[in-house]
């Protein structure tokens, strides 16, 4: 099952993550990692994975690949709402375009991390 994680971390907590990935790279340990995402704030997090986008990625997933135009039929929304949604998807990459240029969610699973002690 292909799995990302979305998490909020503060800018420190990225470059500390990276540093760590890093050594694991410099001592030979080339396991595939899990993938994830990291967002500067919860607030980001959450201001980019809205009700409708969620709706979306659900839809998209059960629909396979598909044009924007379909989609929004599907949702039954307005064209340029569902457009507006998977470009914000797309620029996090939780949406993918496939080699035909049809949008597609490569994941089964996404798990959001919320941490109440991280920094506002």
């Amino acid at each position: 099952m292909s799995e990302v994680r979305l998490q909020a971390t503060g800018i420190g907590s990225f470059f500390d993550e990276a540093a760590e990935a890093a050594r694991r790279i410099d001592c030979g340990d080339l396991d595939e990692q899990p993938a994830e995402i990291a967002f500067e704030s919860m607030d980001l997090l959450l201001k980019v994975l809205t009700p409708n986008r969620w709706r979306l990625l659900r839809a998209l997933k059960g629909e396979g690949p598909t044009s924007i135009r379909q989609l929004s039929q599907k949702l039954q929304r307005d064209y340029r709402g569902v457009h507006t949604d998977v470009s914000a998807l797309l620029d996090v990459g939780l949406v993918e375009k496939n080699t035909a240029g049809a949008i597609c969610v490569r994941w089964d699973r996404i798990v959001a991390e919320m941490n109440l002690t991280e920094a506002a």
